[in-house]
């Protein structure tokens, strides 16, 4: 009977544990190519683990009612369900769980039908692989995590301009191929200065088939983002930039349908609505 009351003593003190972690979420619902955000009061916060996956608490910068946030990001394919995300917690040497029960959603994306230039919509083998191999680039950039964060300020637009594409816009290009819009298209004449969202370090400034000239910025803990199509560069790769500084001019280079601006984020290598993570960004 002692033994049993000592087992049930220990279960309810687990439990209280559990409950009691200082570990919250903002919202319980998210669609698909969004973010959830957590954020924690726990010194020993670890990561969170979702679908697979694992994503890392950092500190808050400026948020004072918190310690630590962790992104979590749905990925655009995602279809509606229920799942759950584990946020895992260190104290004294044992690690503690606080499981949230939630909903992935299906976002609110439009379509459109854009005309192209014959060979940005259909590939030569040689195209092909020209395209495999600087997707193949980007993607080991955007699945490096810089353990260290590069900016303590909010985040900002780009460009101030009128949006000609939302993120997630489905795509037909010439009737032929389908995509979706990786990011936010701003209208921008040939020549106007592209700023940095924020504080971080240029990891690539390159012409590529698709994106045209680009730039990509590593913020540190996962935050990556892009500005593609530019007519010229300001910066170069290896160069460290503050939030504001111009990095390069808008254009038409890549598939395009005129001048304009590419604006893309990642986090933990997912896309992003680049709109809504920086809303989530300059919460923490």
């Amino acid at each position: 009977m002692k033994k049993v009351s000592l087992v049930l003593l220990f279960f309810s003190v687990y439990l209280f544990a559990l409950e009691s972690l200082k570990v919250d979420i903002l919202s319980k619902k998210v669609a698909n190519g969004r973010c959830f955000l957590l954020k924690s009061n726990e010194d020993g916060s670890k990561y969170v683990a979702f679908e697979g996956k694992k994503y890392y608490f950092f500190p808050t910068k400026n948020d004072i009612s918190y310690k630590f946030y962790a992104l979590v990001p749905v990925n655009y394919y995602a279809k509606p369900h229920i799942s759950k995300i584990v946020a895992v917690v260190s104290k004294n040497g044992k690690k503690f769980y606080k499981t949230f029960r939630v909903k992935i959603i299906k976002g609110k994306y439009k379509s459109e039908v854009l005309k192209v230039a014959s060979n940005k919509a259909k590939f030569t083998p040689k195209i092909l692989k020209r395209i495999k191999k600087e997707a193949k680039e980007a993607k080991k950039i955007y699945n490096t995590i810089t353990p260290f964060c590069y900016w303590q300020n909010y985040f900002i637009l780009p460009l101030h301009s009128k949006i000609t594409s939302a993120f997630g816009t489905r795509r037909v290009f010439n009737g032929i191929l389908k995509s979706f819009h990786s990011g936010v298209d701003f209208r921008a004449k040939t020549g106007t200065p592209i700023i940095a969202a924020n504080d971080g370090k240029v990891v690539l400034a390159k012409h590529r088939f698709l994106a045209g000239n680009s730039v990509i910025i590593d913020h540190g803990e996962g935050i990556y983002s892009c500005y593609f199509h530019l007519s010229k560069f300001k910066v170069k790769k290896g160069d460290i930039v503050k939030q504001g500084d111009v990095i390069g001019l808008a254009g038409s280079t890549g598939r395009v349908t005129g001048p304009h601006l590419h604006f893309g984020l990642r986090v933990g290598g997912v896309l992003s609505d680049p709109l809504e993570l920086i809303k989530l960004l300059n919460q923490i």
